[in-house]
């Protein structure tokens, strides 16, 4: 019995590797680029053309020297102090494009091209025609369906434009940190990963991974695509493995009704349950398999069994207190201007964080890429993820709120799944309208309980942050109504001492606090 379940697990591994190779055409290396800073390439067809400057794809036109040289000279000046300054510095539209070839195998899949990150916007051509959906984000993957453009056997043209211009007023100053040249850069580019995926008409299309500890279980909300005119009958295999090697596989046949639908399935982990914790980081892999309409479709995803709660003002992991000693990370890369989208480059970022003691990383107003989500999930840390916003008059504006709501939604989807994933605030230091965020904040909680939200990270704003807003799990602050929480001003008003707490300035509040930016010092 045993051994058929090695082998299987085995050999499932090994197909979703491969298949995964073989339904993938990877974009990186060099493409051709053309600035436009007039805008005007969209009028002048430039989807249709090549062009003459190179550039190496992911990066971004800093990379390449593209763009306004900094003039600047050494001075004790504001434009010289206050944040470091780009060599070449480019806002606006740029145009990538390059050929590309479908491979035979490809004929009628369904064909995904996947830009891992992007600031702000980007758009897509084939062969000069246009892809119909535009899109906007700074958190999450920008994806295209070319599924009705891409034809085997013949050479295309991809296009693609990337504009980098602010799209909605997110920010204070422009210093959010997901959009920003205080600490990265208002980059333009792609980061990450550039590739075209091709799918079946009947495919796997994402899993969304519970943790039941109480009943030693794994929840799946699996989600289905069926492109067919009809429903199908198919085979859904489960196979679990962790560092001390694989659970036994589970099987079960579904019916896939045209369309997209969803399954719920359990998947008992019973006496192999071990949780993750910063002690602990356990990690289990997850590998889906569906058999139907003769093609296989595959699907991986890893979890941590973990479960936060408060008990009054205490937070816990599993059960037992959670005392976080962290810091801020503003998207703080000096050298490239933004983030690394490999896990080598967040390896050294929470190996450092470590080697100091912390086990909290708090995403100031940004929310960063799949590689730092994995490498914090090996090592045990606690993330808070914020939305990229950093706004005095949150709720004023129809259009930022449904864009946080859509950017909110995407980090749901995209790193939901993560054990290290486990705060979220809705942004940084918010001022405004309360009701719409606290609205915003029950949206979410009704829609995902795995981890605990906050409205926002400390606010200024008289009335507000003194207090629990009415669906906080946590307070971020640096004062209540009866005095200071620690908090960077704090030296101001008193002195150091070590004879006393805050435990006078927390009366009254009934779940935890954080305190918010205790200093910023350099």
């Amino acid at each position: 019995m045993y051994r058929y379940i090695i082998v299987f697990v085995i050999l499932f591994q090994s197909y979703m590797v491969s298949a995964d190779g073989l339904n993938r055409l990877d974009l990186a290396g060099e493409w051709k680029v053309r600035l436009d800073p007039e805008d005007v390439g969209i009028e002048q067809g430039w989807a249709g053309k090549s062009f003459e400057t190179s550039i190496k794809l992911p990066g971004t036109t800093d990379d390449a020297g593209l763009g306004t040289l900094n003039t600047l000279t050494p001075a004790l000046a504001k434009p010289q102090l206050s944040h470091l300054t780009r060599a070449h510095r480019y806002v606006g539209a740029a145009w990538y494009t390059r050929e590309l070839s479908i491979p035979a195998g490809w004929a009628g899949k369904e064909m995904i091209l996947t830009l891992e990150r992007v600031l702000w916007e980007s758009m897509v051509w084939i062969d000069g025609v246009a892809v119909v959906q535009k899109q906007r984000s700074l958190v999450s993957p920008h994806e295209f369906d070319l599924s009705s453009l891409l034809k085997t056997g013949k050479k295309h043209r991809l296009t693609i434009r990337v504009d980098n211009r602010k799209k909605l007023p997110i920010s204070v100053d422009d210093m959010a940190h997901a959009y920003t040249d205080h600490t990265q850069i208002i980059w333009n580019g792609i980061l990450g990963k550039i590739a075209i995926q091709a799918y079946d008409a009947v495919r796997l299309k994402s899993v969304y991974a519970s943790p039941k500890l109480a009943k030693k279980e794994i929840n799946l909300q699996i989600n289905l695509r069926n492109k067919l005119a009809k429903g199908i009958v198919g085979k859904l295999k489960i196979a679990v493995k962790d560092n001390r090697g694989s659970l036994p596989p589970v099987e079960k046949t579904i019916q896939l009704s045209p369309g997209d639908s969803t399954i719920n399935l359990s998947y008992l982990l019973g006496d192999r349950l071990k949780l993750w914790s910063e002690f602990s980081p356990h990690l289990y892999d997850i590998g889906l398999e569906l058999e139907a309409a003769d093609a296989v479709s595959t699907l991986c995803t890893s979890i941590g069994m973990r479960e936060l709660s408060t008990d009054g003002t205490i937070l816990k992991v599993n059960g037992e207190p959670l005392f976080l000693r962290g810091t801020l990370e503003c998207s703080i890369f000096p050298l490239t201007g933004h983030p690394p989208m490999d896990k080598a480059g967040w390896r050294k970022v929470f190996l450092t964080a470590r080697e100091w003691g912390l086990n909290h990383l708090r995403f100031h107003s940004w929310c960063p890429p799949e590689a730092a989500f994995a490498v914090a999930d090996e090592l045990g840390f606690y993330l808070q993820i914020e939305l990229p916003i950093w706004e005095n008059n949150i709720g004023k504006d129809e259009g930022v709120m449904s864009f946080l709501y859509e950017e909110a939604d995407r980090i749901m989807q995209t790193y939901g799944n993560h054990p290290s994933f486990c705060f979220w605030s809705m942004g940084n230091e918010l001022s405004g309208d309360f009701n719409a965020l606290n609205t915003l904040v029950k949206h979410l909680k009704q829609k995902d309980r795995r981890h605990l939200y906050t409205a926002t990270s400390f606010t200024f704003q008289q009335g507000h942050g003194v207090k629990e807003e009415p669906y906080d799990d946590y307070l971020i602050t640096q004062w209540t109504a009866k005095g200071w929480v620690r908090g960077q001003g704090v030296f101001n008003s008193e002195a150091p001492t070590f004879n006393k707490n805050y435990s006078n300035s927390l009366e009254g509040i009934s779940i935890p606090v954080m305190t918010h930016e205790i200093g910023q010092y350099a």
